[in-house]
């Protein structure tokens, strides 16, 4: 299991903490998943670009589903706080960088052929909020009870659904739900970003998971969760429901909190990868 927590306020005087959990599951032999988050401090360079938290769930054989994903977390992570630019160009640049990376390696050594990994990252830049994703992992918003998904899947079954073709309910019990129709990794990758990002507000979460979360676990339980727990013990309490429920697939979570406080200090924190037993 990987876990980590961070927190900051930024210059808005919104205050932004995370907490991230990560599982193998109680069927796959390793995890495939990746994620991390950066929340610098005020005084840091990196401070202007904010927080940024992603997750990747890499696919391939053998282990090459890992080395994408990991790839995907660390490129995005890098490239975007050494980007200038606007945070919706840094995301963009970013995920080009990753997905250049990936199919490189994937074209060099024939052990990583056909790897590649979704995506999904958040930026949050004072009072605002950005989004980018690529496959099916997802980024929710609860705000005042109300929880929706943010990003749309990537998928066959996904786009079945927005035509109309498919309820919520089929959709999810459809046999193909995870065929994806884009990935980093993947030569016509684009990918679909919020360019004008959105305001936050106070008491805001924001939540990153692979399927290995939101296959498992129906929305109302989600919100539930976060509303009734902090965050660390949040991420715990899903990871556990994903396990009940089977734990079919590698599970990851990040949950972010927007709070209007005082600032407090809190050192610069990257992706945190420990593991011990759940």
């Amino acid at each position: 299991m990987c876990a980590g927590q961070a927190r900051q306020a930024d210059r808005s005087r919104l205050m932004v903490r995370c907490s991230m959990l990560s599982d193998v599951g109680c069927v796959r032999s390793q995890n495939e998943d990746a994620i991390g988050c950066m929340i610098p401090r005020e005084d840091d360079p990196f401070a202007r670009a904010g927080a940024l938290a992603v997750v990747a769930d890499g696919m391939g054989g053998h282990a090459a589903g890992e080395v994408a994903s990991r790839i995907a977390l660390s490129t995005v992570l890098h490239e975007y706080y050494r980007d200038p630019g606007l945070p919706t160009d840094a995301l963009k640049n970013a995920f080009a960088v990753a997905n250049q990376a990936i199919g490189k390696l994937a074209a060099d050594d024939p052990s990583c052929d056909g790897m590649g990994t979704t995506c999904s990252a958040l930026a949050i830049v004072n009072d605002l909020a950005y989004i980018v994703h690529v496959g099916d992992s997802r980024i929710y918003l609860l705000r005042q009870r109300e929880f929706r998904q943010l990003t749309e899947d990537d998928s066959m079954v996904g786009e079945l659904f927005r035509q109309g073709l498919l309820t919520a309910e089929e959709a999810n019990r459809h046999p193909d739900k995870n065929v994806l129709l884009r990935a980093l990794g993947a030569p016509d990758h684009e990918p679909a970003i919020s360019l004008d990002g959105f305001p936050l507000e106070h008491n805001d979460f924001l939540m990153l998971c692979t399927d290995g979360i939101s296959d498992q676990i129906d929305d109302t339980t989600i919100a539930s969760v976060i509303m009734r727990f902090d965050l660390l013990e949040a991420c715990q309490q899903l990871i556990e429901l994903a396990r009940l429920a089977g734990g079919l697939d590698n599970a990851s979570v990040a949950i972010c909190s927007v709070q209007q406080q005082p600032p407090t200090p809190g050192a610069s924190v990257r992706s945190t990868r420990e593991t011990s037993a759940f």
